[in-house]
């Protein structure tokens, strides 16, 4: 619909506002060029003209130097413009990718569970790419190719009317068909920029799991699954190539019947004497660069529709909101802050609740250890207190104050998380600690290293805190990466710390070790450790018993220890660990 399609392009056409002056001294070389392309054609008339009447040699050299001279001008310009139009592309969907990754690192956790890594990079980047190949086209050619055309018979209606009126009228109709069709292909070019995004989508799955598709013997199931999403690739882009095309089969066929009236127009009237030599030669020539404008508006419909499909999936993707809404309070009490949980509800799908009732207090300072089978909604429980996702009924309160009112930063600033999977980034060793945060000095992370056991594998690296590390963790063994997790929340100085299992990757000796540091840490903080081992939770002052997203139990641990027809205490009687599992 033109609505829509106007306000696509009102909101692509903001990223070009901040490289303006570009586009200026670009217009101005693309009428230079304009110019220079409809002044040689006369030069090769006249230079014609003169030699076909026995005129002097100089004048022929001349000439033939002043085409010379105008044809390398025009390379020159030409080379110049294709550069300023790709930097101009390039600067302006640049920013357009920063706004979608920031868009889509906002967006909720709702939204992430259903979209692969490999589809968010054709999304982000794929799509783009697409738009960033038509404005640097667009720019360049579309305008240029315009005014040429305006040049072009203008020069023509000065030199022969009827000749002039048949080229004018060839010229109408391709455009006119081009802007009646320009979004024949539209809908398939989105289709198969989705299958593109669902073949990315597949390559990244499988990689990410290699260790199982290769373990398991699954690699030729993983082939069958490439082959089959190549196939849809490509059925969609032939689909998506051959509606495009049409534009531009239909101008070269307009084309020839156009030349060819032309033609027999400019010979009918040089065997009549109305014209020479070189102004049919002229004619012959301003009709062949005719074409060239044309074909080149003809190729950016074909452009226009593969980026109008990336254009709306990227409007599509922007248009998407969060479900968290940030709040506006950003003041918490100075310390340890208490956590109240009152009548939660929560579900990932509406028809299977994962957390029911909940409602539970944990006052300043105290330890509380979660514990349940898999499944019961310890994980749930500690995700919707960093609002990761919207409660469907209840509140929850930090320091006395509804997390929904909090704003995200202050949350996340005053609330750490210890998870077991620990994401390591490709930078330093002190990038990586601090997550890039230059305010936290190198005086610090030493001494929480210190304290944390870390520095002496810190100490026995080339580079100190300068090391780099790679993606994905392998720089580390299992109980590092914990270490560093730890160190990470340390360096925060939260008020309100969330353990998941964190020595549930570590030997006994350096369990111990950080457990110690733990303590330390709980000293000036809440603690919550969800816990898949009993051992783990000898020093907690509170224990909650979590059973099919139920509250099963909640008290102090002493008192469940020594009640006999507790959860807790049967637990520690028959010493089933793996219950928690």
């Amino acid at each position: 619909m033109p609505k829509t399609e106007k306000r696509s392009m009102s909101w692509l056409l903001r990223y070009l506002k901040p490289v303006k002056g570009k586009l200026a001294v670009l217009l101005i070389m693309l009428l230079t060029s304009t110019g220079l392309q409809l002044l040689n054609p006369q030069i090769i008339r006249r230079f014609i003209d003169t030699a076909a009447s026995g005129g002097i040699l100089g004048d022929l050299v001349q000439l033939a130097g002043l085409f010379l001279l105008i044809a390398v001008s025009n390379q020159l310009i030409t080379i110049a413009v294709s550069y300023l139009g790709n930097d101009v592309a390039w600067r302006a969907t640049n920013r357009m990718r920063g706004d979608l990754l920031k868009h889509c690192l906002r967006l909720d956790m709702r939204f992430h569970n259903v979209k692969t890594p490999g589809e968010m990079i054709e999304r982000v980047d794929g799509d783009v790419t697409s738009i960033s190949n038509f404005f640097a086209l667009f720019i360049v050619q579309v305008i240029g190719s315009f005014v040429l055309l305006a040049g072009i018979l203008g020069f023509m209606f000065t030199i022969n009317v009827p000749i002039a009126l048949v080229m004018t009228v060839f010229t109408l109709l391709s455009i006119l068909f081009m802007v009646v069709i320009r979004n024949l292909g539209v809908e398939s070019s989105k289709n198969e920029r989705a299958a593109s995004a669902s073949l990315f989508s597949l390559i990244e799955e499988r990689i990410a799991g290699i260790e199982d598709v290769q373990a398991n013997g699954h690699v030729p199931y993983v082939m069958n699954r490439f082959f089959r999403t190549m196939r849809t690739v490509f059925l969609k882009g032939r689909k998506a190539w051959m509606l495009r095309v049409i534009p531009w089969n239909t101008t070269v066929v307009m084309f020839i019947v156009s030349v060819t009236v032309v033609l027999l127009l400019g010979v009918h009237y040089y065997i009549e004497g109305a014209i020479s030599f070189g102004t049919l030669f002229l004619i012959y020539q301003y009709s062949q660069m005719l074409n060239e404008p044309i074909e080149l508006l003809g190729d950016q419909v074909q452009e226009f529709q593969k980026a109008k499909s990336g254009m709306l999936r990227s409007r599509e993707l922007l248009s998407l909101r969060s479900e968290i809404q940030d709040g506006s309070e950003e003041s918490l009490p100075d310390g340890p802050l208490g956590l109240e949980f009152n009548q939660v509800h929560f579900s990932y799908n509406e028809d299977k609740p994962v957390l029911q009732d909940i409602t539970f207090v944990v006052k300043p300072g105290e330890r509380l250890g979660i514990i349940g089978r898999t499944g019961s909604g310890k994980s749930s429980l500690s995700r919707v207190l960093l609002r990761l996702y919207n409660l469907d009924q209840g509140t929850i309160h930090i320091g006395g104050t509804d997390i929904t009112k909090l704003s995200i930063q202050t949350l996340y600033r005053r609330v750490g998380m210890v998870t077991q999977d620990v994401q390591l980034f490709d930078g330093t060793l002190r990038d990586n600690l601090t997550l890039f945060n230059s305010e936290v000095s190198d005086a610090m992370i030493r001494q929480t290293t210190e304290r944390l056991g870390l520095h002496h594998w810190i100490d026995t690296q080339p580079e100190g805190l300068d090391t780099h590390l790679t993606a994905g963790g392998s720089s580390l063994s299992a109980g590092e990466a914990q270490l560093f997790a730890l160190t990470r929340v340390f360096l925060t100085e939260p008020s309100l710390v969330i353990l998941d299992e964190p020595s549930s990757r570590l030997d006994a000796a350096t369990e111990n070790l950080l457990q110690s540091a733990i303590d330390e840490l709980m000293k000036r903080s809440t603690g919550i450790i969800i816990a898949h081992r009993l051992a783990t939770l000898e020093k907690v002052d509170k224990i909650m018993v979590l059973g099919g997203g139920r509250l099963l139990e909640f008290g102090s641990r002493v008192e469940l220890a020594n009640n006999p027809s507790s959860h807790y205490a049967r637990l520690l009687v028959t010493g089933q660990e793996e219950e928690l599992a």
